[in-house]
């Protein structure tokens, strides 16, 4: 890596703020190209003396339109910023995919939340996008159907009772020679039936869904008997919510959808050709477009055993992190998956990703175009870059594969492509010394 003039003031980079004081050497160089006094010759497009339109020079005897893209840094503007250059490299890289998908639930993380017996919906204590945990109360129902499973627990309960203290007492009488055998046979069976008959009962309350210790606790003239509530199976955010105070709800019917939004599954079709580039456990980058700055990483995790017969694809799945639950279902999503099995025939032309610039300077640089800043030879006036456009391809571990523009060998800049970058823009703009 190369430094310009390491001997100068460097400056101190604070967040995307530069330390520079804006630059009165842009002033300087331009007296030097021949700005200003009464020699100057005419400004370009006006005539001079022979009444033709006269064209501004350039340092190397070139026109104004040929220095398009070109920024002049003065002395005194290189004593004030700090740049670093590196060499184009070759590298091999592992192969890559890029193609689309869609971000969907992961399947075993979304649960459809209804009642397992009808009632009218008589309390929601929740709201649309709320996070809630396992367990939960979603919403409260008033069902007859469970203040009658209910009833009947207890009725079965009291029974029981009832038959345990009788079958306890013709057991004693037996034993003591008091009443026969078959009396105490009878009590028995009756006992057994009245337990019997109450675990039916208990059995369904709990399908009802109403937790063992619940049902034990049950006791005659329960003001609250009919109401039912319906919890969340998993813990997660509500991103569906159907429940209405006063409808009837069925067991038919979905009052929540409850999704679990810290990993996501992303759906992509590989077309058969590419088939043998893509493995399970494969990396894989995601991009969206709300956060085109930010790479989400995940994984293959099923390649489809069939191919589609009207597109020739494979559909595939990938397993994604999702911090901050960024991604949302629905979202269309770029990705890049890498495929370490194998490497390109040939070495690829690399540059560090801070070498490259692909946003703020020019409209319409999008996909896989960007800016990269090329030295030129420097003269008296101080150092020249060229803003050259290049084509970029597939990243690997920060580097940047450069598809055409660039030639191995050549030089880039890779630290202070911003103070770059911003006198480029002022050139564009009219306001500063770019040539």
């Amino acid at each position: 890596m190369t430094r310009f003039d390491q001997s100068v003031p460097k400056i101190r980079w604070c967040g995307r703020r530069v330390a520079v004081m804006v630059l009165v050497g842009s002033l300087v160089a331009a007296a030097a190209c021949g700005g200003g006094g009464a020699d100057h010759p005419a400004a370009a497009g006006e005539p001079d003396d022979s009444g033709r339109p006269h064209r501004a020079a350039t340092h190397d005897g070139g026109t104004a339109g040929r220095r398009d893209g070109v920024v002049v840094l003065s002395t005194e503007q290189l004593a004030q910023v700090e740049l670093a250059t590196v060499p184009v490299d070759e590298r091999y890289l592992p192969a890559q995919l890029e193609t689309t998908g869609e971000v969907g639930y992961e399947e075993d993380r979304i649960a459809h939340v209804g009642p397992r017996v009808p009632g009218r919906v008589h309390r929601v204590p929740v709201s649309l996008g709320d996070e809630v945990r396992r367990g939960q109360v979603l919403v409260i129902l008033d069902s007859v159907e469970l203040g009658k499973a209910k009833a009947a627990y207890l009725a079965a309960r009291t029974r029981e009772e009832l038959a345990r203290q009788t079958y306890d007492r013709e057991r004693r009488l037996y034993e003591d020679r008091i009443t026969s055998e078959r009396e105490m046979l009878e009590a028995r069976a009756a006992h057994l039936e009245a337990v019997s008959m109450r675990q039916s009962a208990q059995e369904a309350l709990r399908l009802y869904g109403i937790p063992t210790e619940t049902v034990e606790r049950l006791a005659p003239g329960d003001q609250d008997a009919s109401l039912l509530p319906v919890t969340a199976p998993i813990a997660g955010r509500v991103v569906e919510k159907h429940a209405t105070l006063g409808e009837l709800a069925t067991p038919e019917d979905t009052l929540f959808t409850v999704g679990d939004l810290r990993r996501v599954w992303i759906w992509i079709d590989v077309y058969e050709r590419d088939l043998a580039r893509v493995h399970l456990g494969d990396r894989v980058d995601v991009v969206v477009d709300p956060y085109p700055d930010r790479v989400f990483s995940g994984e293959v995790s099923y390649l489809s055993p069939e191919v589609a017969s009207e597109t020739r694809t494979v559909r595939a799945r990938i397993d994604a992190e999702n911090p901050g639950q960024l991604l949302r279902p629905g979202m269309f999503a770029a990705v890049r998956l890498v495929d370490p099995h194998t490497e390109d025939g040939a070495p690829s032309l690399v540059v560090p990703e801070g070498a490259l610039i692909r946003d703020g300077i020019r409209a319409g640089r999008a996909g896989g175009e960007a800016l990269v800043f090329v030295p030129l030879a420097n003269d008296a006036d101080g150092a020249r870059f060229e803003a050259r456009q290049v084509r970029v391809g597939r990243r690997e571990g920060g580097l940047v594969e450069v598809v055409s523009g660039l030639a191995a060998g050549e030089v880039v800049v890779s630290e202070g492509t911003f103070v770059l970058r911003s006198e480029l823009a002022r050139g564009e703009l009219g306001g500063g010394h770019t040539h």
